[in-house]
């Protein structure tokens, strides 16, 4: 059986969760392993994009913005091997808007992945992550976050589900005019282990605190265009779900948690270290 597709379905289900009082939990997934064991936990949403495939190599999520290989072909090569192994759970691709030879056929290509049994997009890998001169120069050449807004409205005008990354109010109330169902508010590379971003300055708490302000900023500003859009909160310190609770206590109207280096990467760091260690310490019988 496939993934579901179907938008107001998959809407309809998340916003009963809610309603009980469930949180939200989407979940990236670089291989089929993760995806299939994010789905057997019951998690609610699979998105798949090319830092997925870079930090199940061994590498930060951040290689995805570099240029190491085509991020929308890495994406197409990555559903093929995870969309057989998903039956109940959603699966969304996550695009670069930014391609140069993307827009000239946008709305083809997400009616050929809709086929496949992707059921919608994320804006992956995304300018938003970029800041500074480099951002400045991208915006004024044409390759600037305004793609990114538009991938998300093509795609909502084929009923497809949208869940775009968002890094501040203005961004989130652009893609919540452009008929977001979910705003991901993201606060950078998640935090910690061995590939991670380093804690911010006077610790986890200092910086947990001001992820609670600034995912409460963007739910605001996106409740203000439309408060039927879900949103969720994801990266930085927000690196493991006693730190998604504390953001979640704390905010209003936000409903849930995206992952991927914290569902995918942080665990299996930790699992395989542990295991390892514990087969090495193992004792032998007598040598003879």
């Amino acid at each position: 059986m496939p993934p579901p597709t179907d938008r107001h379905e998959i809407l309809h289900r998340l916003r009963s969760q809610i309603n009980a009082g469930i949180p939200i939990l989407g979940s990236g997934a670089g291989i089929g392993l993760s995806a299939k064991f994010v789905e057997s936990a019951g998690g609610d949403l699979i998105i798949i994009y090319n830092s997925g495939r870079f930090r199940m190599a061994g590498r930060g999520s951040l290689a995805g913005l570099m240029p190491y290989g085509n991020a929308n072909d890495i994406m197409f090569e990555m559903a093929k091997e995870i969309l057989p192994i998903v039956h109940r759970t959603p699966v969304l691709a996550g695009i670069c808007a930014s391609d140069p030879y993307l827009p000239s056929y946008l709305p083809s290509y997400l009616r050929h992945l809709k086929s496949l049994g992707l059921c919608g997009i994320q804006n992956f890998p995304t300018v938003g992550l970029i800041d500074g001169q480099f951002r400045v120069h991208l915006e004024q050449t044409g390759m600037g976050y305004d793609l990114e807004v538009n991938l998300i409205k093509e795609a909502r005008a084929l009923e497809m589900l949208t869940t775009p990354y968002v890094f501040n109010p203005d961004e989130a109330r652009l893609m919540a005019k452009a008929g977001a169902d979910i705003v991901v508010a993201h606060m950078g590379l998640t935090t910690g282990g061995s590939i991670g971003a380093q804690e911010a300055e006077g610790g986890n708490n200092k910086a947990l605190g001001d992820c609670v302000e600034r995912v409460q900023a963007i739910r605001d500003a996106v409740y203000a265009v439309n408060p039927e859009i879900i949103v969720l909160c994801h990266g930085g310190a927000i690196a493991s779900p006693e730190d998604a609770g504390y953001v979640l206590e704390r905010t209003k109207g936000v409903h849930g948690f995206y992952g991927a280096s914290s569902i995918e990467r942080l665990p299996v760091e930790k699992a395989i270290t542990e295991v390892t260690r514990s087969f090495k310490g193992l004792k032998m019988g007598e040598r003879r």
